[in-house]
């Protein structure tokens, strides 16, 4: 089985990875899924490697499951750029990687798990055009404000929690459609709640910190590429009194963490151990493992040198501190771009 989930709202991906993965456990030998499920880093990946592991037969088990984090993102962009060239020429190596797939062995289960990426892109293309039933590809495009209410209230009943109407449109007008974040708080509204339905003021209690701009979020758009998200957000934060110096401290802890990330990931650690040791959870783990396919080390060692060197600048008095952070961020967005090859 090969399945290609990907889209902007990776917390729906990252759910259909976890219910295929509740389906393989059911597997009765001694040893299940747990012993017999590998992490592969797309960024460092290599086609031969990848199609022997893939062909590598589970250890007293039924199943084998390889989940390949963003590969298909290294491929952003060479469907525009080869738009004359053959698809051999445009996807290298990993053209014979797609036609060995066919032969992969029935205990093997291949998931490809990857962000937003363009129609065009010629690795989800050569995937979905693979013979018929071998490739399940699904996208996950980000939740429409109507479906909202929906999902919140269908996320509660999960948690055993149910939540009056007043209060699921205050947390569906605070927290909008990120719904790692509404996972989170609903988790919390649940524990509070003790057993009695959620009322609106115990939501605008309890998540008032979701009203102010996110210096996350703020984060997020700089290493995602997205230099008028991020200008924005900073000036609102900015507006609301967070001082230059805390925003520039908190960008660099994101890219540090982002680096580690990229590091244990080489390293072949899985994301429980990564979880622990740089002692991050939920939505903040998550999102992580999701950028870190976008960059290669050198890429994540050079922005946290100019964070670094930003810092230096400031205390040194060559620039003002709101000056340095606004053109540093900026000049690291415009950087993130596209994503590029390991």
């Amino acid at each position: 089985m090969i399945a290609v989930f990907y889209g902007k709202d990776d917390f729906s991906a990252h759910e259909a990875l976890d219910e295929l993965k509740r389906e393989l456990d059911s597997d009765p030998s001694p040893e299940g899924l747990a012993d017999n499920a590998v992490q592969v880093d797309g960024a460092s990946a290599r086609p031969d490697e990848l199609l022997a592991l893939c062909q590598t037969v589970p250890f007293l088990s039924a199943r084998r499951l390889v989940i390949v984090r963003g590969l298909l993102g290294q491929f952003e962009g060479a469907g525009r750029r080869g738009r004359r060239r053959s698809s051999e020429a445009v996807l290298g190596p990993w053209e014979a990687f797609v036609e060995g797939l066919p032969t992969l062995p029935e205990s093997t289960v291949l998931v490809f798990l990857d962000g937003k990426l363009d129609p065009k892109n010629p690795l989800l293309q050569a995937l979905s055009f693979l013979k018929e039933g071998l490739a399940q590809v699904r996208e996950f495009k980000p939740l429409p404000q109507a479906g909202l209410a929906g999902w919140i209230n269908r996320r509660a009943q999960r948690y055993g929690v149910s939540l009056e109407a007043r209060a699921v449109a205050a947390l569906a007008g605070l927290v909008g459609n990120h719904l790692w974040t509404l996972d989170s708080e609903l988790q919390k509204l649940a524990a509070y709640a003790d057993g009695r339905p959620v009322a609106e003021e115990d939501v605008r209690s309890l998540v008032s910190l979701a009203r102010d701009p996110s210096v996350f979020a703020m984060a997020d758009a700089v290493i995602e590429g997205r230099p008028r998200d991020a200008a924005e957000l900073l000036q609102r934060l900015l507006a609301d009194g967070k001082s230059p110096q805390y925003l520039l401290t908190m960008v660099a802890r994101q890219y540090r963490l982002l680096l580690l990330t990229k590091e244990l990931l080489q390293r072949g650690a899985r994301p429980p151990e990564i979880s622990a040791r740089l002692q991050v959870q939920g939505f903040v783990i998550q999102r992580l493992l999701q950028q870190a396919p976008s960059y290669t080390i050198d890429r994540l060692r050079g922005a946290y040198r100019r964070l670094l060197e930003a810092d230096l600048s400031v205390k040194r008095g060559v620039f003002d501190d709101e000056t340095a952070l606004q053109l540093l961020l900026f000049e690291l967005a415009a950087a993130a771009g596209p994503r590029q090859r390991a």
